[in-house]
């Protein structure tokens, strides 16, 4: 009696029936879509970035002429337009805790690991979703949030900034400044301000790898994020100096700058990129962390 053998496999199981990498993708995918706090998630991404963007660009335009020296020569035409991240990072990092918190509360992490016995694949595949997911969402938020804060810095009087206008030249303006998509580091700056919300989604998804509970892993994200910053400022200057540039809220801000690079509640800022490479190295560690202790503990 002769049998038939299969000619062919199939990359998406391996021989036992374990889920492969497109199926675990697609699974990660499917979790990822089909609960409700994701979408109400990136909804306030999007209804936040836009929203605080034109309110606090109107906010700047119309309180110009009695802005003081400091505040002009603070102020930041791209910077301003991304003010919803300060809302939106939480909201991100919430988002990025439950992409693994919500598995170990439900308990379902369990079916997970037994259909992924390699468990760095499992936050890997995480982390590769939830981090397409907010980067489109974050970038089309940013961009649009840019335009909307542009036309209002316009139709609110504001100048456009001819290329080469100094900060001496912006602070002795009548009327608010803005800037084009087109002139130099512009665009860049709108890039870099949403990707540090992507990242600092990928960082609150290494906090729940290691704390493994949703409130802890929240509530860590947000002492990092707004409590530390508050704390630092009650540092003697020669201490605090040298600790707020690297602040992941402060890095943040960094990132979105275009001209100036000094502010009243972050200090002195690091060069934008200088201050992405910071970013990427607090989530790496993060992920690395939470990845290991992933792979050493009991579900």
């Amino acid at each position: 009696m002769s049998s038939t053998l299969p000619t062919s496999v199939d990359h998406n199981f391996d021989v036992t029936g374990r889920a492969g990498v497109r199926t675990l993708l697609a699974s990660e995918w499917t979790k990822l879509r089909s609960v409700r706090s994701t979408w109400i998630s990136l909804a306030v991404i999007v209804v936040g970035g836009i929203g605080f963007a034109a309110l606090f660009s109107w906010v700047f335009a119309n309180h110009w002429a009695q802005s003081g020296v400091a505040d002009r020569a603070q102020f930041d035409p791209v910077r301003i337009s991304q003010a919803g991240s300060f809302v939106t990072e939480i909201v991100v990092g919430v988002l990025g805790a439950l992409v693994i918190t919500s598995e170990y509360s439900t308990g379902s992490i369990r079916t997970t690991v037994a259909s992924v016995p390699h468990r760095p694949a499992i936050a890997v595949a995480k982390g590769l979703i939830l981090a397409v997911s907010l980067f489109v969402v974050t970038q089309i938020t940013a961009f649009i949030s840019f335009f909307v804060s542009e036309a209002v810095l316009l139709a609110s009087g504001g100048h456009q900034v001819p290329v080469g206008e100094t900060i001496a030249q912006q602070i002795r303006s009548t009327s608010v400044p803005v800037v084009s998509i087109s002139q130099a580091g512009v665009a860049p700056a709108i890039f870099r301000a949403a990707l540090f919300l992507t990242l600092m989604g990928l960082l609150s998804l290494g906090f729940g790898l290691i704390v493994r509970n949703t409130a802890g892993t929240i509530a860590l994200f947000v002492v990092l994020i707004l409590v530390v910053p508050l704390l630092i400022q009650l540092l003697p200057s020669s201490i605090r100096d040298h600790i707020q540039p690297y602040l992941p809220s402060n890095l943040g801000t960094a990132m979105a700058s275009q001209t100036s690079q000094h502010t009243d509640f972050a200090g002195t800022l690091l060069a934008p990129w200088i201050a992405s490479i910071w970013v990427i190295a607090y989530v790496a560690i993060s992920l690395v962390a939470g990845t290991m202790l992933l792979s050493r503990r009991d579900a």
